[in-house]
């Protein structure tokens, strides 16, 4: 496996209806997880860390983790899911 990606959709209550987000290029994991659940705490984590640095809106987002060829195009999907997204409130200084 050499090219890891999560391919992000933004749930659109209103519509009814899932947007394209963002595709997000992943170093493979070493050991690789094994099952459907430590793949998806995998993404989950890799999801955090790009939504703090990006400010996603809090919401649902849906993931599918792909594996993709050179051309971007995927290969086999390892698993798919729904994640919630709520931001973390900002703590008062003085």
């Amino acid at each position: 496996m050499e090219n890891l990606w999560l391919d992000v959709h933004m749930w659109h209550p209103l519509r009814g209806a899932l947007h394209p987000i963002s595709e997000i290029e992943c170093d493979v994991p070493d050991p690789l997880p094994q099952g459907f659940d430590e793949w998806h705490d995998w993404a989950e984590t890799r999801l955090l860390e790009v939504a703090r640095r990006d400010r996603w809106q809090h919401g649902r987002y849906f993931f599918a983790i792909q594996e993709r060829d050179e051309t971007g195009s995927p290969l086999r999907e390892l698993g798919s899911d729904f994640w919630e997204y709520a931001k973390q409130p900002r703590h008062a200084t003085g």
